[in-house]
C-alpha cells in the first residue's frame, strides 16, 4: 500500500456510512483525501481530531445533484492537491415508493445521484489522471447487491434499478478505459446489508430496526477493507465487481 501514500483520493457521500468509514481508512493509509457531502458535520469533527493531519483531509460541501458543484470541487483538487488518484462513488440514495406508487421527484432524485453523478464523477477523475499521465489511477463504485438481484420488496425496485446502471456503468468504463489504453482500473463492490443510515432517512425507524434485527448484516468498516484490498492489488489485476454478503444472509 506504500505506493498509494502522498497519492489523493476524492470520497463523494463521505460524511456518514460507507463513505465516512472509506474516508477514515484512505486517510490512515497515508492518502490525502478530498470528501464531498452535502453535511459535513462529522467531517468537520474527523478534521479536528488530534491523529488527523490536517493538510490530508479537506471538506467540502457540494451537492451531486448540481453539474456546477461537481466540476467545481474537480477544479478545486486540480488547484490544490494536484489532482485525483482515486476516485471512490460512495454517494447512493433510496426512496421510499414502489413502481405502481412512485412519484418522478423521487426516481428522478435516485438516478441524478446514484447515476448520473457517479458518471460525471468518474468522468472529471479520469479526466484528471489521464491529464498527469498517472499510471495507477483507480475508480471505484460503490453499488450493492441488488445490481445482481431484484429484490422481493417494492420499495427498493427503483433502487435496484440504478445499482443494476450501476454495474454496466462499470463494465462500459472498463471497456473505454481498455479502447484508449489507458492502465486506469475500474471497479465496482456490490454489498449486501450494511449498518448504515440509508434505510432509515428513506423508510422510517421502524423497517430499519426490522431489517436489523431479521438479517445478518456488514459493518461500514468492512467495506473500508474492501476498498484497501483493491486498492493493494497489482497493476495487472482488474477486479470488476466485488461481491461482499455477511455470513447467513438470503441472498
Amino acid at each position: 500500500m506504500e505506493k498509494w501514500r502522498g497519492k489523493s483520493a476524492l470520497v463523494t457521500g463521505a460524511n456518514s456510512g460507507i463513505g465516512a468509514a472509506v474516508t477514515k481508512k484512505l486517510l490512515e493509509l497515508g492518502m490525502i483525501v478530498a470528501a464531498l457531502d452535502k453535511q459535513t458535520d462529522f467531517l468537520n469533527d474527523l478534521k479536528l481530531m488530534d491523529r488527523i493531519n490536517g493538510e490530508s483531509l479537506y471538506v467540502l460541501n457540494v451537492d451531486l445533484s448540481h453539474e456546477e458543484e461537481i466540476i467545481r470541487a474537480f477544479q478545486w483538487a486540480e488547484d490544490n492537491i494536484g489532482g485525483i488518484d482515486v476516485l471512490v462513488n460512495s454517494a447512493g440514495i433510496g426512496g421510499s415508493s414502489t413502481l405502481l406508487e412512485g412519484s418522478f421527484n423521487e426516481w428522478k432524485n435516485m438516478v441524478t445521484i446514484n447515476v448520473i453523478a457517479l458518471s460525471l464523477c468518474a468522468k472529471e477523475a479520469v479526466k484528471s489522471m489521464r491529464k498527469r499521465n498517472v499510471e495507477c489511477g483507480h475508480i471505484i463504485h460503490l453499488s450493492s447487491n441488488a445490481a445482481h438481484i431484484v429484490p422481493e420488496y417494492g420499495p427498493f425496485h427503483f433502487y435496484a434499478a440504478t445499482k443494476h446502471a450501476v454495474k454496466a456503468l462499470t463494465e462500459g468504463l472498463r471497456q473505454e478505459l481498455k479502447n484508449i489504453n489507458s492502465p486506469i482500473r475500474v471497479t465496482s463492490i456490490s454489498p449486501g446489508i450494511v449498518k448504515t443510515s440509508i434505510l432509515k432517512n428513506c423508510l422510517g425507524d421502524e423497517i430499519d430496526r426490522l431489517c436489523y434485527e431479521k438479517n445478518p448484516y456488514l459493518q461500514t468498516e468492512d467495506i473500508a477493507s474492501a476498498v484497501e484490498y483493491i486498492l493493494s492489488t497489482p497493476a495487472h489485476v482488474q477486479i470488476q465487481d466485488l461481491t461482499i454478503k455477511p455470513l447467513g444472509s438470503n441472498n
